[in-house]
């Protein structure tokens, strides 16, 4: 009597379920690895932006401190600018479209808030740059005090 040697089809079957459970748990794991380095490399351009605007404006309050308060703050307790390109004349309102960055995804905001201190004196600023992917909308927020030195 011989004994036949090899795979019935049952553990065949068994095999071939355990390795599609592998494949796709291996697949899910690498589309979300896939996102959170999307989501990270978006978050390090919307800090380079956000910071980028910081410096400009602290080097435009370092040229003229007064000429800048007297361009950028009206009498408002809070003053937001969408800032483009790093010049004056890019300076407008936000009207929520993306512009900023490859690809176009960034909004940068510039907030100028006065909480009861002489504007002449003290500004505070929040740089916000924001981004929409997929359903979601994420941010990045730099926040700075800026004071004349006397």
């Amino acid at each position: 009597m011989k004994i036949k040697k090899g795979l019935t089809l049952i553990e065949l079957l068994i095999f071939i379920l355990i390795l599609n459970i592998l494949l796709v748990g291996a697949a899910s794991f690498s589309t979300y690895l896939i996102r959170v380095t999307k989501f990270n490399q978006y978050k390090i351009l919307a800090t380079h932006h956000a910071e980028e605007a910081l410096e400009w404006i602290k080097a435009e309050k370092d040229k003229d401190w007064q000429n800048f308060t007297n361009l950028v703050y009206d009498d408002n307790s809070e003053t937001t600018y969408c800032i483009v390109s790093l010049d004056w004349t890019s300076i407008g309102s936000c009207d929520r479209s993306y512009f900023l960055g490859t690809p176009n995804i960034f909004i940068r905001e510039v907030k100028l808030i006065n909480e009861g201190v002489d504007p002449v004196l003290q500004t505070n600023i929040r740089v916000i740059v924001s981004w929409k992917d997929g359903s979601n909308d994420y941010n990045v927020t730099l926040k700075s005090n800026l004071k004349i030195l006397e």
